[in-house]
């Protein structure tokens, strides 16, 4: 894909996953809203919150999510030293930017998870707060021209960011 794609491309799936971050959340939201899951209520859809399962989705889920927040964000860091060494500007920004969707994702899965966990728990409300983790982690993701590059430059060079 030629570079000029790419933010194009990256754009497309930015907004697709925080499209179905929104559309699971507005389904969760109705479920709610019908009486559906209820929390507290005895009306769990498929796993207590205190329950063994119900404990073992939480802790999955929080341990997905919080770990995987700043260990993506690491990583892209590290990453992004490698590639700015790349000569090729073409394979650089083809490197990046697959590099860049990947660290969207596994984010998004976060936020996903955490949805997905809140309607099995039968809206046992922790789970929310993680999925609106998860998205908020999303819009500092985002990759523009720009951003990719901030993140070639060196630590050592003395650019202003504003």
């Amino acid at each position: 894909m030629s570079p000029d794609a790419w933010p194009k491309f990256m754009k497309g799936i930015y907004y697709g996953l925080y499209f179905c971050i929104i559309i699971l959340a507005g389904l969760v939201a109705y479920f709610n809203y019908t009486g559906i899951a209820i929390e507290g209520g005895g009306r769990s859809i498929v796993f207590a919150p205190t329950g063994r399962v119900g404990m073992i989705i939480q802790y999955l889920a929080i341990i997905y999510t919080l770990a995987v927040i700043p260990g993506v964000l690491y990583w892209m860091k590290r990453s992004c030293a490698k590639i700015a060494k790349i000569e090729d500007e073409s394979l650089k920004y083809d490197t990046y930017y697959m590099y860049a969707s990947l660290r969207m994702i596994l984010i998004a899965v976060g936020s996903l998870i955490s949805f997905f966990a809140y309607f099995l728990l039968g809206g046992h409300q922790p789970m929310l707060w993680l999925a609106a983790i998860g998205a908020v982690a999303l819009v500092f993701t985002k990759p523009t021209p720009g951003k990719a590059e901030a993140e070639f430059r060196r630590e050592d060079e003395n650019n202003p960011t504003y």
